[in-house]
């Protein structure tokens, strides 16, 4: 007996020539230019060679047409073995689920992507496009399974000038530092670059190739009123202490707000002293 002996229904698992898979122009949230999706995708080519492809790609066929929906980078490893001369006839090949529509489709880049997960820029590209499509910010949210605010937050990187985004992209800086940086200088483009650069610079000097808002001028400020407050914390108010780290949130861009909620992320090291301080 064959698991296609007890299985119901039928298979949806095909062998296809990888050259016949095609991607939607502009439908791939992710950044060609990121150097970590180029090694990323090279890791997967050395695997690929060796073992050939294990997960099946996924899609649907639309005018005669096979475009993939899941699998952007294992497509594009297979193709570039097979310019290397590597002979790769077939790849497992998934039909999507028959009553999916386009906005499962931009979805599923953020759903099925359990190899390499998407970057703040790609997620806001995948978003972008369900707003287009109609959605309603906190249908995205719920969807995604995050806050109104982180969203907004996401969507926000799309506005940042190519520059500023290059930052996040090579993985100098975090998106939330570039944002704050750049609001801060009320969107002066050459004084945040100005400012990142230097951040980075001092960043590299530590062993360090991502800049940190320690790495700024407030951020060493902020380092040393920290320091002093953490000294004093048995004789500081509930209040004192929660503006100090209030004010560091915002620095490090770990403050999140939306309409309705703002959500802060703190240290366990800030959170037991605020125990300490409420003697809770």
């Amino acid at each position: 007996m064959a698991i296609k002996d007890i299985a119901s229904g039928r298979s949806d698992l095909y062998r296809v020539d990888p050259k016949l898979i095609q991607i939607k122009p502009d439908w791939n949230s992710r950044d060609a230019s990121d150097p970590a999706n180029a090694a990323h995708i090279a890791e997967l080519a050395a695997s690929i060679k060796e073992v050939g492809v294990k997960k099946p790609l996924v899609g649907y066929m639309e005018n005669e047409v096979v475009y993939v929906s899941d699998g952007h980078c294992r497509l594009a490893a297979v193709m570039q073995l097979i310019a290397a001369g590597v002979e790769i006839k077939t790849v497992p090949f998934m039909v999507e689920d028959r009553h999916a529509n386009e906005a499962d489709r931009i979805f599923s880049q953020i759903v099925h992507n359990q190899g390499k997960p998407l970057t703040g820029i790609e997620q806001a590209k995948v978003f972008k496009r369900l707003l287009d499509l109609g959605w309603k910010q906190n249908e995205i949210a719920s969807k995604a399974g995050m806050s109104g605010g982180r969203v907004s937050q996401l969507l926000e990187l799309l506005t940042l000038p190519v520059v500023l985004q290059r930052f996040i992209v090579e993985g100098k800086a975090s998106a939330s530092m570039v944002l704050t940086t750049f609001k801060k200088h009320k969107g002066d483009v050459a004084k945040t670059v100005a400012e990142l650069s230097e951040a980075v610079a001092v960043a590299q000097k530590h062993g360090r190739t991502r800049a940190m808002p320690k790495d700024t001028e407030e951020g060493e400020e902020a380092g040393e009123r920290t320091s002093k407050a953490k000294k004093g914390v048995k004789s500081a108010t509930v209040k004192a202490l929660l503006k100090e780290i209030i004010e560091r949130a915002n620095q490090e861009g770990l403050v999140d707000d939306s309409e309705n909620m703002v959500t802060i992320t703190i240290t366990e090291d800030d959170y037991k002293q605020i125990l300490d301080v409420c003697n809770i």
